[in-house]
């Protein structure tokens, strides 16, 4: 529990057990580190090798990751049961499905049509819903927005790059808790099945 002053009063808040865990797996994985010796490749930097059966444990799911040569991460999941590969984007707001691949997900919109604005855009985007698999567990895919993507292949067509179905929005990396490690090609999500 923290004690906050505001404005001379005192605030009571708790502290999300779910977010505790999650510090409690991260703080532990580092003592393991800093008490094994290990370097990392460069003096200053310090490199936690996240064991997948500790992060199995406290509830997490591990999820490959693929780095294209432009430094993006992709990760594979299932849309209503076809593979789709997303981009992984820290930085974005949402989650979204390219609008050409409609059909192919059986998707349905679901709602009016709404706008979002990017770095030197606005684009039209569409609420639609689906359901996401990975490692076997099916589940709600929470807000699912579609919207047109092909900019994004049309750039990683130069590099030789994957071509992506989705971008994964921080809404659904903090929903499901993600922790990526970078150095490892690997993503730890908490992953509830819905029971579908």
């Amino acid at each position: 529990m923290k004690i906050h002053a505001v404005s001379g009063k005192l605030k009571k808040t708790t502290i999300n057990p779910q977010h505790m865990k999650q510090f409690i797996v991260i703080f532990t994985m580092a003592i393991v580190f800093a008490c094994s010796g290990h370097n990392g490749k460069e003096d200053n930097v310090a490199v936690v090798d996240l064991n997948d059966s500790i992060m199995v444990a406290n509830g997490y799911d591990v999820v490959e990751l693929h780095k294209m040569k432009t430094g993006h991460i992709t990760a594979t999941f299932k849309v209503n049961g076809k593979p789709c590969v997303f981009l992984v984007d820290t930085g974005g707001g949402g989650t979204l499905i390219d609008m050409s691949k409609k059909s192919e997900y059986g998707l349905e919109a679901a709602g009016k049509r709404d706008y979002a604005a990017g770095i030197g855009s606005v684009s039209s985007l569409v609420r639609t819903s689906a359901v996401l698999q990975v490692n076997g567990k099916k589940f709600k895919s929470g807000d699912l927005f579609m919207m047109d993507i092909s900019y994004l292949n049309t750039e990683f067509r130069k590099t030789k790059g994957r071509q992506v179905g989705g971008v994964l929005g921080t809404d659904f990396l903090e929903r499901h808790q993600a922790i990526i490690d970078y150095p490892h090609s690997k993503m730890y999500l908490i992953i509830k099945p819905d029971g579908l």
